[in-house]
């Protein structure tokens, strides 16, 4: 290893360690790693589904959210970041993705579709709920409501039943996906859904910060569907607890049901149940209505469920604000593989698993005491330290290799930059003559090689490189033969005369004696003019092609190469050259680098 390739792995090492979460988690490297989890899960390889990543830490910044086309994920947000390592950042990243993936594969678009175009337009789908009970009254005055098409009632009854149908579909496809694919997207959920029960409010500070009811109603079902408990450390025992005890029966009915109209009919219920802590978020909205439009009022309340109900993601969205349509793949899978509920029991023992693998992590949130609501007593937490973890073993080596391709790509950035330094240095520290006096000279180099140029060398390179192949095989023997040592005869210069050969007319009258050890004395160099009149009859295309199969000829018989351009770009900016290839470089890109020149 010479001492330029000692110098890149110590960059290599210096990048690993000094990496942050943002450059990391950003990079292509990365968003191509789980990009490819999401087309492995769909079966999507040829229809464009990518999954990009974005930094922002701002509060109220989005989590996550698809597109059908693209899965965006917030890098920088408060959940991902709350963890203690970088090894559990990623894996809740992993699980942002398996979630938005989920919804891909498992959302029935086309029955969410007509069930929240039926309540925008005054009617419950796929039937009106009923009771037998107490709540037949408020029902009764719901479904009125709704029959008199009275706009202010049917746009707060549907962004209610949006946040409650969510929040039923969201246990169901992350439930379905962790058994579908119990590694890193499982994990990662896990995790996830632990740090999003952790940070909800507890029950008295939704009390205290004068959440609306409904609010702190969706919010208590969404720790329970979440987790089979409620954070209530104050051991509040007020009627929230009542309404809830009485929605569970249609939760636990519907929640793990591969009929979406299950849940949509759980969710009627639930509207019917929580009526009365609907009503004033009717009123609420009339009264906003006198001084804004109806967007403008359908916003603000939106805004203020979106503020107060927490853990939650916006359904995806296609074309046109459009549902997109579900995946085959997971059409397939609910056929094939019917469901099987899970209890609350075993919910909260995804829990427990999961913190176990926070706690070996260090620095995690405390818990809270939890209710259980069916029995009503408290039995608390208990810690299982008998957890083997998930089995998937390749989570550690997924981010190492992520990290060192990272840390490698930057460390090359840097050296490429130093190397262009230390070149326009020697540029400016070469006497050029009388001639080129006061000119000045500017070595440009590319630190970083785009994808269009990876991609513009890989559809063109093929048959020079063929080209290339075959002069090998014509010179690679006389490199051979030389290599080998020997007497060196008829050289045109050197310190010794062959007495034999004096009677040459051309001077070719000198030997030496070539020893088997001693260095190779060959290198190439190719300097392309690049000036305007090299557009002309494709000149700058055949002397690309030229530099293509030059450097790939001296590659790969081990001959040192440098190819540089220059052109004029006006006087005053004297001459400008371009470094596409240098001796001692040692990333792999130089023959990307050649798909760069242009007259």
């Amino acid at each position: 290893m010479n001492s330029n390739q000692k110098k890149l792995q110590q960059m290599i090492k210096d990048q690993t360690l000094t990496l942050t979460d943002e450059e990391l988690f950003l990079s292509s490297a990365y968003q191509k790693y789980l990009s490819s989890m999401a087309k492995a899960a769909t079966g999507r390889y040829r229809q464009g589904l990518q999954t990009l990543m974005e930094w922002d830490t701002s509060s109220g910044a989005d989590v996550a959210y698809t597109d059908n086309y693209k899965i965006h994920i917030n890098a920088g947000n408060h959940i991902t970041q709350s963890f203690p390592s970088r090894m559990l950042r990623s894996e809740s990243l992993a699980g942002l993705n398996g979630h938005e993936t989920a919804h891909l594969l498992f959302t029935d678009f086309t029955t969410l579709g007509l069930y929240l175009g039926s309540m925008d337009n005054g009617a419950f789908y796929p039937e009106p709920p009923s009771f037998d009970d107490q709540y037949q009254t408020g029902c009764e005055e719901m479904l009125e409501a709704m029959q008199e098409k009275d706009k202010v009632a049917c746009l707060t009854l549907s962004r209610c039943a949006s946040h409650i149908s969510n929040i039923l579909e969201d246990i169901y496809i992350e439930a379905r996906i962790c058994e579908a694919f119990p590694g890193t997207f499982k994990q990662g959920i896990e995790l996830n859904s632990m740090r999003m029960n952790e940070l909800m409010p507890s029950l008295q500070s939704q009390i205290d910060k004068e959440y609306s009811d409904f609010s702190i109603m969706a919010n208590l079902l969404l720790q329970y569907c979440r987790a089979g408990t409620i954070n209530n450390l104050n051991g509040y025992t007020g009627p929230y607890l009542d309404y809830l005890e009485d929605c569970v029966p249609y939760v636990e009915e519907s929640l793990y049901s591969d009929d979406m109209k299950d849940r949509l009919h759980a969710a009627n219920h639930i509207l019917g149940i929580l009526w009365e802590y609907i009503k004033p978020l009717i009123e609420d909205t009339r009264e906003k209505l006198q001084n804004t439009s109806e967007d403008e009022a359908e916003q603000l309340l939106e805004g203020m469920l979106g503020s107060q109900i927490h853990g939650g993601t916006p359904l995806p969205s296609g074309k046109g604000g459009n549902l997109p349509k579900q995946a085959d793949e997971g059409k397939e899978m609910q056929k094939a593989n019917p469901f099987t509920a899970l209890p609350p029991q075993e919910r909260q023992n995804a829990m427990l698993n999961a913190q176990d693998v926070v706690a070996e992590e260090g620095n995690r949130i405390q818990l809270a005491k939890t209710s259980t609501i069916l029995d009503g007593n408290n039995p608390g937490i208990t810690y299982n330290h008998q957890y083997l973890g998930s089995g998937y073993e390749k989570s550690a080596s997924d981010l190492f290799r992520i990290l060192n391709s990272v840390a490698t790509a930057k460390a090359e950035e840097q050296y490429q930059q130093e190397m262009t330094e230390e070149l326009q240095k020697a540029a400016n520290d070469i006497h050029y003559g009388n001639a080129h006096a006061g000119i000045h000279v500017t070595v440009n180099r590319m630190c970083s090689v785009p994808d269009y140029l990876i991609q513009s060398y890989q559809s063109i390179a093929p048959p020079l490189l063929r080209v290339s192949k075959r002069l090998q095989k014509t010179i690679a023997p006389l490199l051979k033969e030389e290599s080998e040592g020997g007497k060196l005869k008829n050289l045109q210069f050197g310190k010794r005369l062959d007495t034999r050969a004096l009677h040459h007319e051309d001077g070719t009258f000198f030997t030496r004696t070539r020893l088997p050890s001693e260095e190779q004395k060959l290198a190439v160099g190719l300097l392309i003019d690049e000036s305007g009149s090299m557009s002309s009859a494709d000149r700058i295309t055949y002397a690309r092609m030229t530099a293509i199969v030059l450097y790939d000829f001296c590659q790969s018989l081990q001959i040192p190469v440098t190819i540089y351009g220059h052109t004029t770009p006006d006087c005053e900016a004297g001459v400008a050259l371009y470094s596409y290839a240098e001796f001692d470089s040692l990333d792999t890109s130089d023959r990307y680098r050649l798909m760069d020149m242009s007259a």
